[in-house]
């Protein structure tokens, strides 16, 4: 009779074991929610897309530069409150300089750099400095994005690779009148320049900006070295896509302040709109084989669906009961 109480017992314990293990591994889902908007303001409509992204219970939120619009960062750090300690910044225009609130901004994000790597639920993200720091050849900034885009090319940890920078290297015509709001203006063309062939050569799935006021999402590009102002578009679909060449660009400068007005279409560009404020929302899906993109606006519809496939990934670090934050980042000053 005992030895039956022991084996009955040993089953029961296995069997229990069995589904509590299965319950915790069916349960974790390799998933993860980011949001992303730029060019917010002070105003009924920042709050309101805050309150877009936040309904979307972000895991984290990438803040693409220009916030305040003011001398100090008081205002709008306010509005963000309920997703502050979610939100990781890149620097704009509009807080680069101390007379707009720089230090502020550095302190409430504990930023020793203005350009950082953060990597969560195996998605490593590269932000990019556009206004405080240099960022031509040669320069801390460079050779820091250089590295670690190199590293996480290579790591098996990483599925997917996103940079986000506030100004941006490719858009439509739109009635922006500073010329780093046009496609041909000399810091859209030297970024390009600089750093689009290295995001093809290192394998970047997207690339986040913002400070033309308004949501535009192109096809795959690549660079073309013969035709800068022009990238290859390599895909007709313009919405799903495995183990596509090239990255996806997606602008988000619908955070509140204003708008400025499309004039046209870019031939590389597949959805745009210059009337909504919004946010976009990147999930990790199919056991993270699937990034997609959605672009809310505040209305509460969405406007924009895209997915990137990739085929053959596949977890190759040990098992852990969640997803993990790491930060990386260097000092302006150092050379490498």
């Amino acid at each position: 009779m005992l030895a039956l109480n022991i084996q009955t017992s040993s089953i029961v314990l296995a069997l229990f074991s069995s589904v509590f293990f299965t319950s915790i591994v069916s349960n974790y889902t390799f998933a993860a929610n980011f949001g992303a908007a730029g060019d917010w303001g002070c105003n009924s409509n920042t709050g309101q897309t805050v309150n877009t992204i936040k309904n979307k219970s972000p895991s984290y939120v990438a803040a693409l530069g220009d916030y305040s619009y003011t001398s100090t960062a008081t205002c709008w750090l306010d509005k963000i409150s309920s997703i502050k300690s979610k939100t990781k910044i890149a620097i704009g225009n509009h807080e680069d300089d101390d007379s707009e609130g720089f230090s502020q901004y550095k302190s409430a994000f504990s930023l020793g750099n203005t350009y950082y790597t953060w990597t969560y639920d195996h998605v490593r993200f590269i932000v990019m400095d556009s206004d405080r720091v240099s960022y031509s050849v040669g320069s801390s900034q460079y050779n820091f994005v250089l590295s670690e885009l190199q590293k996480a090319s290579v790591d098996s940890n990483i599925n997917w690779i996103i940079v986000y920078i506030h100004k941006p290297m490719y858009t439509s015509p739109n009635t922006c009148s500073s010329s780093s709001c046009s496609n041909t203006g000399s810091e859209n063309r030297n970024l390009r320049n600089i750093y689009h062939k290295y995001f093809d050569q290192y394998g970047v799935d997207m690339v986040l900006d913002g400070h033309v006021h308004d949501y535009q999402r192109t096809y795959p590009i690549k660079y073309d070295s013969g035709s800068p102002d022009s990238p290859i578009k390599t895909s007709s679909n313009g919405f799903d896509w495995t183990d596509p060449t090239g990255e996806i660009f997606v602008m988000v400068g619908t955070g509140g302040v204003n708008f400025h007005a499309l004039s046209g279409k870019a031939s590389f560009v597949v959805k745009q709109q210059d009337d909504k404020f919004g946010g976009l929302v990147i999930s990790t899906e199919d056991s993270g084989n699937t990034l997609a993109g959605r672009y809310y606006t505040n209305d509460g519809a969405k406007f924009d669906t895209f997915k990137i496939h990739k085929a053959n990934f596949a977890i190759t670090s040990q098992y852990t009961f969640g997803p993990s934050l790491t930060l990386s980042g260097e000092s302006v000053n150092t050379t490498k």
